[in-house]
């Protein structure tokens, strides 16, 4: 079996797929073809808005596992994929080019030690290395990545797509950052000729840490752009899917917890910047200090940009709120705000008009937002809900400590199939390419195509 497995957290009987063994990988004969066609995912959730549907694959309601490898560390970012070509990255600072078709390793780059977590406070893991997402420049054939290496440092790389040397490289802690307690978590953006990073805390908000968005030109040369969160503290910028690029080249990110619960300080917030990082505009809920003093993130998830230029936005609270992307409406000015019962939301969303497909830490809710409505559609079984996409006629999740692999229906979120996969990282989320799905498992990266 391809990864240490525990006990199903949810009962029943359901269609099952069996996963791919998982085993060391071989090196290619071959090199894998890198050049982009129309079913590339070169960014978390395949595009700048992080929609999370490929809209080029064909039908996967029956699957088969193709491949699997074990790897040198367990994943939290998810893979990106350009041609034949699926970058997965490691919590041991290893980016790994792979060919989609058959799973042999093209390259390996290893870009430094990663950093001894147990040493430090509120480590989410043993090792901290690449945790955020890569980004896939397509067209010059680059992959930039962020390493976080001994002692305590963040350092962006840009490897070369088809060989995995390193073009460029650049640390990127900003002025009045806590390295040491820091956490870049959410995915790289690549837009309006600059890569995109940003900053956030760990669980259990530990330390001097706080809310950073860093924008540096593509070879990585010059002074970079920095937005701060106003916190003096806190306010972490820490949602899988990170940045989130509007149709203009601004961009809008979301925010966490803030210190202060007497002025407003720029946490739990949607904040819309320039793509020089000036902030432009904003939306607080009324209660913001209520969730600054309990922690309710309004940034544990990152905005949804919807039909009709909207945005949706929902965080641990699990209220859900509609806001005007070109006017946010500072503090208490949403549209329409409801509850989404009982969901503890967490994670990165997938839209597919009228529906958000929200993580909640018991189940996945579809919320309609079709003609400024927020409305609860249906729900999942309780699973512990990663970060779900949409391929192939089918909302694929991964249940992150029952330890499978989810296809649902999106009609009624019944289950179409399931494959039992071993536990992964939290908020961890699949990815398609060309008719495959690829899957990271632990130390594991599972390949499923359809039959």
């Amino acid at each position: 079996m391809a990864a240490t497995l525990a006990a199903c957290s949810t009962s029943g009987s359901y269609p099952e797929v069996a996963a791919p063994d998982g085993s060391t990988p071989s090196a290619c004969a071959t090199a894998p073809s890198a050049a982009g066609s129309a079913g590339d995912w070169p960014v978390y959730h395949r595009t700048a808005d992080r929609h999370g549907v490929d809209t080029n694959s064909p039908r996967l309601g029956t699957l088969k596992g193709a491949w699997g490898d074990l790897l040198d560390g367990p994943m939290v970012a998810s893979p990106v994929v350009a041609g034949d070509v699926v970058i997965a990255a490691t919590e041991n600072d290893t980016v790994y080019g792979i060919s989609a078709t058959t799973g042999c390793v093209a390259w390996s780059s290893h870009l430094g030690d990663a950093v001894d977590a147990t040493r430090q406070r509120c480590s989410p893991f043993p090792k901290i290395g690449i945790t955020a997402t890569p980004a896939i420049d397509v067209k010059n054939a680059l992959v930039y990545v962020v390493a976080y290496v001994q002692p305590a440092i963040h350092r962006v790389f840009v490897l070369d797509l088809a060989t995995g040397a390193t073009k460029y490289q650049r640390d990127i802690d900003p002025p009045g950052s806590d390295p040491p307690t820091q956490l870049t978590r959410s995915a790289l953006a690549l837009a309006n000729g600059r890569v995109y990073a940003a900053f956030g805390g760990r669980a259990g908000d530990c330390g001097n840490y706080r809310g950073f968005v860093v924008g540096l030109a593509p070879d990585l040369s010059g002074e970079p752009d920095v937005y701060s969160v106003q916190s003096k503290r806190q306010g972490g910028i820490w949602t899988p899917s990170g940045v989130i690029v509007l149709g203009n080249g601004d961009l809008l990110v979301a925010t966490g917890n803030g210190e202060s619960t007497t002025s407003y300080d720029g946490g739990n917030s949607v904040v819309r910047l320039s793509p020089t990082l000036s902030q432009l505009d904003f939306f607080a809920p009324s209660n913001w200090a209520d969730l600054n003093a309990k922690d309710f993130d309004l940034g544990s998830v990152g905005p949804t940009t919807i039909d009709g230029g909207r945005v949706f936005q929902v965080g641990k609270e699990g209220t859900g709120y509609l806001l005007d992307a070109n006017h946010l409406g500072g503090i208490g000015g949403q549209l329409k705000s409801a509850s989404l019962q009982g969901c503890y939301a967490i994670g990165g969303t997938a839209y597919q008009a009228p529906y958000v497909f929200v993580p909640c830490d018991h189940g996945m809710k579809a919320v309609d937002v079709g003609g400024g409505t927020i409305r609860v559609a249906w729900k999942t079984l309780d699973i512990r809900s990663g970060s779900p996409i949409v391929a192939g006629g089918i909302i694929w999740n991964i249940d992150f400590e029952g330890g499978y692999l989810y296809g649902f229906s999106p009609r009624d979120g019944t289950v179409a199939v399931r494959s039992r996969i071993g536990v992964s990282a939290h908020f961890v989320s699949p990815s398609s390419s060309n008719g495959r799905l690829f899957v990271p498992a632990g130390k594991y990266l599972l390949a499923y195509s359809g039959i």
